[in-house]
């Protein structure tokens, strides 16, 4: 039988491991002082294995245990270096057994287009022919927002029929790995092949009673919360999507605004015009960009950032996610395989053998990050900073239409 919202899923969870923030249904009182200072915050992780490299599946399992962490999102089965579907499947149904969590297994991920304005994808590349090596052909004169559609729609069926044909827990659900951007600028043609992209990439999912969810990443310079929310919330009427896990972009954009999601949690908590309920999570970036090579080279950033972009989401949001959980708050390596250890790519941005050398000088600091963020926790920090909900407490009466 397939379970009507998240809310419902996480009852358990909220009560066994205290990991997902809240369990009810919008809305939420503003502000993070909402929610008692005792409360252990992190909900969940977004697990990315590089491609040519094997998750240390052991390793990983005690890793999230140490986290209490109730939900993961295993971030893409496929991008253009190869498809996984299988692999990451397997991957979900052990994480989900020996955790007890919520998990959804990501489709087809094109790491260059994620956040790009919709506008953007309105236009053709030719370069773009294949989803990947013996996949779906895409047409040379197809904009990219429908090569996507297609590549997501595909690896959305494959993802589907694998979890049936496993007999996976009615816990493990779906994840549409392409980020939108989030903006309420928006053309008419943007707003229809965005509903069509994320009609087709969750079809196979919603079909087979499984629960999907969708990132959102937050623009590079924000607009108005409540337009860009109820432009978001059109765009998914009908679709099935019940989950939507709002990606800040801190590290990505202005690093010293930890709280500029906070406005949008709020207004995305209002249901779609249908009425579907949808549980909304922050996906908080635990990353700095480096000053010389941007986002191309990222670091784990400091405790301090982290918790108060985690103050800026509580009380506003169900559950916590921790973006890039492996490279940037394992604090351990915890995977092997053929990677090229004098390579210096990002972990985000590797493909092949790329990417080692950059995890490796980072351990430090990701284990740096992961005891300060779990002391924080666990002594119960509070989140009454005044100065910062001052400053964000104008964006906060824009979400509520004050």
């Amino acid at each position: 039988m397939r379970v009507r919202s998240l809310a419902t899923v996480f009852a358990t969870s909220c009560l066994l491991a205290a990991a997902v923030l809240r369990c009810a249904v919008p809305p939420l009182p503003p502000g993070p002082e909402a929610i008692p200072t005792s409360v252990r915050l992190a909900g969940g992780a977004i697990v990315a294995v590089p491609p040519g490299a094997t998750i240390d599946r052991p390793a990983l399992i005690a890793s999230l245990k140490e986290m209490s962490f109730s939900a993961v999102i295993i971030q893409a089965s496929a991008d253009a270096t190869g498809e996984s579907v299988a692999d990451r499947v397997s991957l979900a149904v052990e994480l989900q057994a020996s955790l007890g969590a919520n998990v959804f297994v990501g489709g087809y991920q094109a790491t260059a287009l994620n956040g790009k304005p919709m506008d953007a994808l309105l236009q053709p590349d030719a370069t773009f022919k294949t989803c990947y090596p013996g996949g779906p052909t895409l047409d040379d004169a197809a904009a990219l927002v429908d090569k996507l559609r297609i590549c997501s729609q595909d690896l959305g069926k494959k993802i589907a029929d694998e979890l049936t044909r496993v007999s996976a827990s009615s816990r493990i659900g779906c994840y549409i790995s392409h980020q939108p951007e989030l903006t309420g600028n928006l053309s008419d043609a943007a707003r229809a092949k965005l509903h069509d992209l994320l009609t087709d990439a969750a079809s196979a999912c919603t079909a087979a009673k499984r629960i999907v969810g969708v990132a959102p990443i937050l623009a590079a310079q924000p607009g108005a919360p409540a337009v860009a929310a109820n432009v978001f919330r059109t765009a998914i009427l009908g679709t099935g999507i019940e989950l939507v896990v709002l990606e800040d972009g801190v590290a990505r954009f202005p690093p010293t605004a930890t709280r500029r999601a906070s406005a949008y949690y709020d207004a995305l908590r209002v249901a779609p015009g249908d009425g579907t309920p949808v549980t909304i999570w922050a996906n908080i970036e635990a990353f700095e960009c480096d000053v010389d090579a941007g986002c191309d080279r990222a670091h784990p950033t400091v405790s301090t950032r982290f918790d108060d972009q985690v103050c800026g989401a509580r009380a506003r949001v169900d559950g916590i996610i921790a973006n890039e959980y492996i490279h940037h708050l394992a604090g351990r390596l915890l995977f092997t395989g053929d990677l090229d250890a004098s390579a210096d790519a990002s972990p985000e941005a590797s493909t092949g053998s790329a990417g080692l050398r950059a995890i490796l000088d980072d351990t430090d600091a990701a284990a740096q990050l992961r005891q300060g963020y779990l002391t924080w926790l666990d002594a119960g920090a509070s989140c009454l900073a005044a100065a910062a909900d001052e400053a964000d407490a104008a964006a906060r009466a824009a979400a509520a239409g004050k």
